[in-house]
């Protein structure tokens, strides 16, 4: 008897464990679910490495144990990059005109640059001079765009790095005291600005994650202040990005320049910048061409994840009109194919060179960037196929076969387009079923 009463109460300790991770896991789903429908951010660097033209924060010689220096040939500490702020003068800085070249370009969030490793603090913070407040310009560019996205009704996302080479007490005896300002810092980005969306973290380096950086009460400052607030998965960073502890992963993961992997169990988004390269503003600086960004936001959709797509201001404040023109071609095209990438998930087929596909209710999005000559070959899948049809251009119609094994879709190579080729595919019942145990459907 006592056997079966233990038994019983295993039994309901792990149905309370299954529901309580049943509901961290829907709570967890619909904070991040404005993130993974939006498919698509801009992300921006840019501080007064801008007026030299050289890389942001890694282009500064570091002379401390806890500097790193990217480029040897970097300007050294002092007095170079350090006062580079005294002729900071972005007069041409327009908040309004930024946040509608993000809509312009097909964008849902902007994640903008608060401060890099070089310290540099573009808001109005009373906890050091080293700041936007101290140079010719002395307006608070935080909150220009802050306001600018609340007016838009564009997410807002504050990245925040928690390396700080130029601050004299970072990663000095025990740190509590640069640990003191950080937060502070932290407070006021996340107390004076409105509603932040997501915080972009950026990586400790080095270090014990407790006892030299109390991660502990970081993270939990930043949820008692903005509790409705998503972050990546850089607070606990110490060498590799997917290797922190568990309670401080965050809520998706950061590829860095490289497409992540296809993956449907967790959120993520590669971060990658318009010039080749280049985070801040670099004159010279070759940008991606027009088909590289569509093909690199289609990739990230059909992966599951999402696009977060870097510019870098010159010093003047103002995105080139290059990089705005590149930007603004992409919008173009989500105009007319924005269905088949916003509020999607990808799948059911997993992606490839081939291409892949993307899905919304009954509707399967295929993108084609590789076709063996005229067919795509694809295995078949469980439903009934109401309707096949060319989303890129309707007037040409594929030609669509199925078998007991395969799903061949037929088009002229003269009809299939040179960017990407999308294939709708409207089923009889939703998309998802067609996902096996979760899993995409391969492709071989």
């Amino acid at each position: 008897m006592k056997t079966l009463k233990l038994f019983f109460i295993v039994l309901v300790l792990i149905a309370t464990k299954v529901n309580s991770q049943n509901k961290n896991q829907s709570v967890h789903n619909a904070s991040t679910k404005w993130f993974t429908d939006a498919r698509f951010g801009m992300f921006i660097h840019w501080d007064i490495s801008s007026i030299a033209g050289t890389e942001i924060s890694w282009s500064r010689k570091g002379t401390k144990p806890l500097d790193i220096t990217g480029d040897p040939a970097g300007y050294v500490e002092d007095p170079v990059y350090d006062i580079l702020y005294k002729k900071f003068n972005p007069i041409k800085f327009n908040a309004t005109q930024l946040v509608n070249l993000a809509k312009k370009a097909g964008m849902k969030y902007i994640v903008f640059t608060a401060k890099h490793h070089d310290g540099f603090a573009m808001w109005d913070t009373k906890l050091t001079d080293y700041s936007i407040m101290q140079s010719p310009y002395k307006k608070d560019i935080v909150k220009q765009l802050a306001d600018a996205c609340h007016k838009a009704g564009m997410k807002l996302g504050i990245y925040y790095s928690q390396r700080d080479w130029h601050h004299p007490e970072y990663g000095i005896g025990d740190n509590k005291a640069y640990i003191k300002y950080m937060n502070g810092q932290l407070k006021e980005l996340l107390t004076n600005y409105g509603k932040i969306d997501m915080l972009w973290w950026d990586s400790y380096g080095t270090g014990d994650l407790e006892k030299f950086w109390q991660i502990g009460n970081t993270y939990n400052l930043v949820k008692k202040l903005q509790p409705g607030i998503i972050m990546n998965n850089r607070l606990a960073v110490l060498a590799e990005y997917n290797k922190q502890p568990k309670a401080y992963l965050g809520d998706w993961d950061t590829p860095e320049q490289v497409i992540g992997k296809f993956q449907n169990t967790r959120p993520w988004e590669s971060c990658m910048t318009l010039a080749i390269g280049a985070w801040g503003y670099q004159p010279n600086a070759r940008l991606l061409n027009y088909t590289e960004c569509i093909k690199m936001l289609v990739s990230c959709a059909t992966g599951d994840g999402n696009l977060l797509l870097n510019v870098g201001p010159d010093a003047t404040g103002t995105v080139v009109t290059e990089q705005a023109n590149r930007l603004g071609k992409i919008g173009d095209w989500l105009k007319k194919y924005g269905a088949s990438i916003y509020a999607t998930k990808g799948g059911p087929y997993k992606n490839g060179a081939w291409g892949g596909a993307t899905f919304k209710g009954n509707r399967i999005y295929i993108h084609v960037s590789k076709w063996d000559g005229n067919t795509l070959k694809l295995p078949n899948l469980k439903a009934k196929i109401l309707k096949c049809s060319n989303f890129t251009n309707p007037l040409n119609k594929p030609k669509l076969v199925q078998d007991g094994e395969n799903l061949t879709i037929t088009m002229l190579a003269a009809q299939q387009d040179p960017v990407d080729t999308i294939i709708v595919l409207e089923l009889a019942t939703s998309a998802s079923q067609e996902l096996i145990n979760g899993e995409p459907i391969a492709v071989l």
